[in-house]
């Protein structure tokens, strides 16, 4: 599944950046916003974890260095460009470079947007030049890796790697509600992450996408299921270990929109061809959009307010 496209997996990944556009860009679209946020982190998870190949041959040190290319070089290479523009532009044509100048590659070797949870007294914001969603690519990383671990361990065995991930499960919980700080790289939010990665491996292994589409009296109770748990449950944020009410419910939440996100877009798929195609195509270019999307809306603010003055 790696080698070839599915284009049903694409489009998924292009609602799930959709929905990173419109709640990043400021729009209130009600529901759109308020149940799109319920899936559109968890979604990525569990198509990784769908596409995800272990086979016993490959060395751990193999595997850790075919995601650090995938991901972290990736990482690297965007923030760095934005450091550099912002250094240029802020700091050194205004000839104010200081020790302040470069506190924001601490954010980048930290990858979290800050050290507590939103809104905390005397928090500090690491991630301040446009970069905060690159997160993820740190957190996907540690998750795939932990993620290996538990595959080897079970030897493939769903069951057994059911098992394992209840003990990883328990320990992201641990450090949610124990550990004052955000960790780095979003260690405990990755390790929440890898349950989604558990249930992408289950899907796939029993092609439940699939069977499911086939049983739409089900897609239909399994949706009401998702807006009445949604609605208790409240706004989340996985990046800032935000989970609304319980970390458990939110696994279920998470879960079941990324699966019916799936079965819309098997739907798109097979009944709108042009649309599909145009879903496809941003969903096989979620990261640059991903990393540089606030950084084009600055840019695009500076010219809207260069045309209004000039008009």
């Amino acid at each position: 599944m790696e080698k070839q496209r599915v284009l049903w997996m694409d489009i998924a990944k292009a609602f799930g950046i959709l929905i990173v556009l419109i709640v990043h860009g400021g729009l209130r679209l009600g529901a759109v916003t308020f149940f799109g946020g319920m899936f559109y982190m968890p979604v990525f998870f569990v198509l990784s974890g769908m596409t995800f190949t272990w086979k016993k041959e490959e060395t751990f040190g193999t595997f850790v260095k075919k995601k650090a290319r995938r991901l972290l070089a990736p990482y690297l290479g965007y923030n760095l460009f934005l450091y550099g523009f912002f250094f240029v532009k802020d700091h050194l044509m205004a000839g104010t470079v200081s020790a302040a100048s470069f506190f924001p590659l601490l954010g980048i070797l930290y990858s979290r947007n800050c050290l507590f949870k939103m809104d905390a007294p005397g928090n500090v914001y690491f991630m301040q030049i446009l970069n905060a969603p690159t997160w993820f690519l740190t957190g996907l990383f540690v998750s795939l890796v932990v993620f290996w671990v538990l595959m080897r361990a079970a030897g493939g065995e769903l069951r057994k790697l059911w098992v394992m991930n209840g003990g990883v499960l328990l320990l992201s919980v641990l450090l949610h509600y124990l550990c004052p700080v955000l960790l780095p790289w979003s260690l405990d939010c990755a390790l929440y992450a890898v349950s989604f990665l558990t249930l992408g491996k289950t899907l796939v292994q029993y092609d439940l996408v699939e069977r499911l589409y086939r049983k739409p009296w089900l897609t239909a109770l399994l949706t009401a299921v998702f807006v009445g748990i949604s609605l208790f449950n409240g706004s989340v944020n996985m990046s800032v270990a935000a989970y609304g009410r319980s970390m458990v419910l939110y696994l279920f939440v998470g879960g079941l929109g990324s699966l019916l996100c799936m079965e819309v877009s098997l739907f798109l798929e097979r009944h709108a061809r042009t649309l599909s195609r145009g879903l496809g195509w941003l969903g096989r270019h979620t990261m640059p959009v991903l990393c540089l999307h606030l950084f084009v809306y600055a840019l695009a603010g500076i010219l809207l307010h260069f045309l209004k003055n000039i008009l």
